[in-house]
C-alpha cells in the first residue's frame, strides 16, 4: 500500500528510495522520507464548540430570549440543526462526541466522578476506541483542546496520573482548561498539559480573573502560535466553555442588561419562547407547548419575595449565557483574522445535555446546598444573600448560584423536563449550527435529519477525506456507532441517516425508531440521589423495570413530544421496547442502573489509607484527591517554623467561604480554625494566646459527636501537648464543600475559606511549613462501610450534577 497507510494509526515512517553506497558518489538520496504525515489536499480545520448545561429554548437564534449574536450569525452563514441529540448528562455526551461511539460503550454510561465495576460504566476509554482528536493528530493535524474536560475520574487528577485518561491521552497535543466538572469562574484550578497550573490570580486589563475570558485569550494564542509556525497546516480544536454550568459566575453589567425582562416568570417566557420559535420556522406551526409538571409552581403562585429571587436569577444566567457567546464570537474573529473562517468547518452546540435542573425548586445562592441534602426556602436564601452582597450580588465571586428548576425547564422550551431526563427531549434536544463557508451555502430552513453527537466524528472524517482507522497502537478498533450527515450539509432534504437510536442515564430511558419515540423514567425528581429514594430500584427491592410505564410519540407529527400515544398503539411501545433491551444489551447499558451501582451498595474495596500527608508548599489539591473528612473523628496537624519575630498566614486550606476550612495563623500569632458550614452557618475556634516561636505542632482535633455524616461535634486547638483553645461545631458538612475548589498548604489560592484575611490572600505563611497531616480516625467496618457508601453517593450525585 502506498504511504501513508491511513488506516493504521500511528502511521509507519515512510521508506527509504535512495540508494546508499560506500560513498556520496555512489548514493542518491531521498529527501521524501523526512516527510511530515499531511491530511488530505484541501483538508479544513475544524472547530466544535460546545455550551455547557443549555437548551432547546435559551439563545434567541432558536427563539429564546438569551443573546446569542454569534450563534445568530454563524447560523445566517451557515445550518442550523432542529433534531440535533444528545445523552442528557455531560461526561457521557463529551465521551460520545470526541470518539463517534455511544456512551456506554465507550465507558461512559454515567459521569466520570466515580467509575462503576461495569465495562458500560468504568469511566476508562477502551483502547479499541481511538478518540476523533487522536485520529486528526496521527493523520497530520495539529489538535488543541481548551476549556472544561470532565472525562477523567477524580482519583487520578494529580501529578501521578495516569495521564492516559487526561486530555493528551485523548489525541490533544495541547490542553488548557479543568478537568472536573464545574468550576467557579473567578478561582478554577487551571491545568495545563499534563501539569497542573493552579489558581490564576490576574484578569484582562486590570479587571477581576475571569475564565471565560481567559479561556478564549488562551485559545487565540494557541492559534496565533501555530500559524506563526506553519500558515497552511490544518488545526482541530475542541472550545468547550464552563458556562453555563453552575455555579452561575458573571459580572453584573452582563446580568443586569436582562433587568426586568424575566419579571413574568417561566410560564409567561415558555409561551412567548414558543411563539417566537414559530416564527423563526425553527419548529413547525403546529408545535404545542409542553405542560409544566406539578413539580414546578406555576409563576403566579409564587410570593413577591420568592418573584424577586427568582427573576434574578434568570437574568444572571442569561447574561452568564451571552458572555459565553460573546467569547464565542472573540474566537471566531480571531480564526477570521487568521484568514481561516471560510476554510474552517465549526459545528456550535448549545449544550451538551438539557438546562440543568439541579437548582431544586428554590435555586440557591450556593450550589452545594442542594448537594448536601440542605434545602433552603426562597426566604431564606433571600436572608444569605444578604449576608454576601445583595441580591444584586447574585453572580459575584461571593455566591455560588444555581436557578430555579422551572427556569431550566422554560429553557428547554417546548419539551417536556431536561438534563438528566434521556426520556425525554428537554434533556436530549440541544441547538447545533454548522458553518463552512467554502463548501456551505447557508441555508434559512433548519435542518430536520435526525442526528446525533456520536454523528459528528464520522462527519469530521469523510469531509477531511480520512477513513476511520481499523487500527491503533496495536489494537483493533471498534465499529463507529456515529453516521456521516455530511449529506444534508449540501442537501436540506437528504435522506435520513439515522434511524434508530437509545438513551439512557441513570435509569431514565428511551428508544428512537423511524420517527416513534418510545421512553419511561424513573418516578424521582432529578435532583433527589438521596438513599432512601435510590433504594426503591435497588437490589431487595420491588422495582422491577418491566413494570416501568412507557410513553410513545410519533415526532413527525409531535415535535415537541406533547402527544402520548402509547394507548392508541400497544403494539408498537411493545416493539420499541423491545428493541430498546436488544440496544441496551449491544451497547454495554447492562445492567439497568448500573451507573447508580455505588449508590446501591456495589462498592469498591475499602480504601487503606486513613493518613494524608502533604509537604510544605503543595498546592492545588484536585477536589476529588482531599481527604474525606465527612463524617468521622480528624486531627489536622502542622509541623511549622516560627521566626523570633513571628509568622502569620495560612496553615492549610480546602475550599473557600461558601464551604471549607482552614487552619491559620494571624497576626497577632493566634492559631484559628475556620470551618464554613456552605455559607450558610460559619464556626470558628481561636487560640487563648499566640503559639509558640521555633520549631512547634500545632494541631486541630475534631471529636465528632457520632460517626455520621452532618453530625457535630468539638474542636480542640494544641501547640504541641498545650490545649491553647476550643470550641464546638453543632453541624458538618454532611457531603462536599466545594464543586471545584481545592486544598492548598500553607497558602489559600482563589476565594479565602475566611474573609477575615481575604484582603491578605492567597496569605502564604510568613514562617515554613514543613509538612501538614491529616489522621482519620478509624471506625468499625460497619461504620466504615457506611462512609464509603455516603462517599459514593455524593460523588455521583455531584457529577450527574456535572
Amino acid at each position: 500500500m502506498a504511504w501513508p497507510d491511513r488506516t493504521r494509526l500511528p502511521i509507519a515512517d515512510p521508506g527509504f528510495g535512495g540508494t546508499a553506497g560506500r560513498t556520496l558518489g555512489e548514493s542518491k538520496g531521498d529527501w521524501s522520507m523526512l516527510a511530515h504525515v499531511a491530511p488530505p489536499a484541501g483538508a479544513p480545520n475544524v472547530l466544535i464548540v460546545l455550551i455547557d448545561d443549555a437548551g432547546f429554548g435559551g439563545p434567541t437564534t432558536f427563539g429564546g430570549a438569551i443573546n446569542t449574536p454569534t450563534l445568530s450569525r454563524l447560523a445566517a452563514n451557515g445550518l442550523t440543526y432542529n433534531r440535533f441529540h444528545v445523552t442528557a448528562v455531560c461526561s457521557p455526551t463529551r465521551a460520545a462526541l470526541l470518539t463517534g461511539r455511544n456512551h456506554h460503550r465507550c465507558g461512559f454510561g454515567s459521569i466520570a466522578e466515580y467509575p462503576g465495576p461495569y465495562p458500560g460504566y468504568s469511566s476508562a476509554l477502551p483502547r479499541s476506541i481511538a478518540p476523533l482528536p487522536r485520529v486528526l493528530r496521527d493523520n497530520g493535524y495539529v489538535t488543541g483542546g481548551f476549556g472544561k474536560w470532565h472525562l477523567t475520574p477524580d482519583n487520578v487528577q494529580g501529578a501521578a496520573g495516569p495521564f492516559d485518561r487526561w486530555p493528551a491521552g485523548w489525541g490533544f497535543d495541547h490542553w488548557w482548561g479543568f478537568l472536573s466538572g464545574a468550576a467557579g469562574q473567578y478561582d478554577p484550578i487551571i491545568t495545563q498539559d499534563n501539569g497542573v497550573l493552579g489558581v490564576p490570580t490576574e484578569g484582562r486589563d486590570g479587571r477581576q480573573y475571569y475564565f471565560p475570558d481567559d479561556l478564549t485569550d488562551k485559545a487565540v494564542e494557541w492559534l496565533n502560535a501555530v500559524r506563526a509556525q506553519d500558515p497552511a497546516k490544518p488545526w482541530m480544536m475542541y472550545y468547550s466553555t464552563g458556562a453555563t454550568h453552575a455555579p452561575h459566575h458573571v459580572f453584573a453589567e452582563w446580568a443586569d442588561k436582562y433587568r426586568g425582562q424575566f419579571d413574568d416568570g417561566w410560564d409567561v417566557y415558555r409561551e412567548r419562547t414558543l411563539q417566537r420559535q414559530k416564527d423563526l420556522g425553527i419548529v413547525p406551526p403546529d408545535t404545542e407547548l409542553t405542560p409544566r409538571p406539578d413539580l414546578f409552581p406555576a409563576w403566579d403562585s409564587l410570593t413577591d419575595d420568592q418573584r424577586t429571587l427568582y427573576a434574578r436569577q434568570m437574568e444572571v444566567f442569561a447574561g452568564f449565557s451571552e458572555n459565553a457567546d460573546w467569547n464565542v464570537g472573540r474566537l471566531i474573529d480571531a480564526v477570521d483574522r487568521l484568514g481561516d473562517l471560510d476554510d474552517t468547518l465549526i459545528f456550535y452546540i448549545w449544550g451538551d445535555n438539557g438546562a440543568s435542573m439541579e437548582g431544586t425548586i428554590t435555586g440557591s445562592f450556593n450550589e452545594m446546598t442542594f448537594l448536601n441534602g440542605i434545602v433552603l426556602e426562597a426566604e431564606q436564601q433571600l436572608a444569605l444573600i444578604e449576608q454576601y452582597g445583595g441580591i444584586e450580588a447574585l453572580g459575584s465571586e461571593h455566591t455560588a448560584p444555581h436557578f430555579a428548576a422551572a427556569w431550566a425547564h422554560a429553557n428547554n422550551t417546548p419539551f417536556q423536563w431536561g438534563k438528566q431526563m434521556a426520556s425525554h427531549l428537554g434533556g436530549t434536544r440541544d441547538p447545533m449550527v454548522v458553518h463552512w463557508p467554502a463548501r456551505i451555502s447557508p441555508d434559512t430552513t433548519p435542518r430536520t435529519q435526525f442526528t446525533h453527537c456520536i454523528d459528528i466524528a464520522p462527519t469530521v472524517l469523510e469531509l477531511v477525506g480520512i477513513p476511520a482507522p481499523a487500527s491503533v497502537d496495536g489494537f483493533d478498533q471498534a465499529n463507529m456507532d456515529g453516521a456521516s450527515f455530511a449529506a444534508s450539509l449540501r442537501d436540506g432534504v437528504a435522506a435520513e441517516h439515522r434511524t434508530v437510536q437509545y438513551f439512557e442515564m441513570f435509569g431514565s430511558r428511551a428508544i428512537y425508531s423511524d420517527g416513534w419515540w418510545a421512553c419511561t423514567r424513573l418516578d424521582k425528581a432529578p435532583w433527589d440521589f438521596s438513599p432512601e429514594t435510590i433504594g426503591r430500584f435497588g437490589p431487595g427491592s420491588d422495582y422491577n423495570p418491566d413494570d416501568d410505564v412507557w410513553e410513545l410519540y410519533y415526532l413527525p407529527d409531535d415535535f415537541s413530544q406533547a402527544h402520548d400515544v402509547a394507548d392508541q398503539h400497544p403494539d408498537k411501545v411493545a416493539e420499541l421496547v423491545a428493541l430498546w433491551w436488544a440496544e441496551a444489551e449491544r451497547n454495554q447499558v447492562l445492567p439497568l442502573l448500573g451507573g447508580m451501582s455505588v449508590l446501591l451498595g456495589d462498592l469498591p474495596p475499602l480504601p487503606p489509607v486513613t493518613r494524608f500527608a502533604y509537604q510544605g508548599g503543595v498546592q492545588n489539591i484536585q477536589r476529588g484527591m482531599t481527604p474525606r473528612i465527612q463524617g468521622r473523628s480528624y486531627e489536622i496537624s502542622a509541623d511549622i517554623h516560627v521566626p523570633d519575630g513571628g509568622a502569620e498566614g495560612v496553615l492549610v486550606a480546602n475550599a473557600d467561604f461558601i464551604g471549607g476550612y482552614a487552619l491559620w495563623v494571624d497576626g497577632e500569632g493566634l492559631l484559628h480554625h475556620t470551618y464554613s458550614m456552605l455559607g450558610v452557618e460559619t464556626y470558628e475556634q481561636t487560640s487563648s494566646k499566640p503559639i509558640p516561636t521555633g520549631e512547634v505542632t500545632v494541631r486541630m482535633l475534631f471529636e465528632i459527636a457520632q460517626p455520621a455524616p452532618g453530625s457535630g461535634g468539638h474542636v480542640t486547638l494544641f501547640a504541641g501537648d498545650e490545649v491553647i483553645g476550643e470550641g464546638d461545631m453543632p453541624h458538618t458538612v454532611p457531603v462536599a464543600f466545594s464543586s471545584y475548589a481545592g486544598l492548598d498548604v500553607g497558602r489559600d489560592n482563589g476565594l479565602v475559606v475566611d474573609r477575615a484575611y481575604e484582603d491578605k490572600a492567597p496569605y502564604a505563611f510568613t514562617g515554613t511549613v514543613h509538612r501538614v497531616v491529616f489522621d482519620l480516625q478509624p471506625v468499625d467496618p460497619d461504620t466504615e462501610r457506611s462512609l464509603q457508601h455516603h462517599a459514593a453517593v455524593q460523588a455521583v450525585a455531584d457529577g450527574a450534577a456535572g
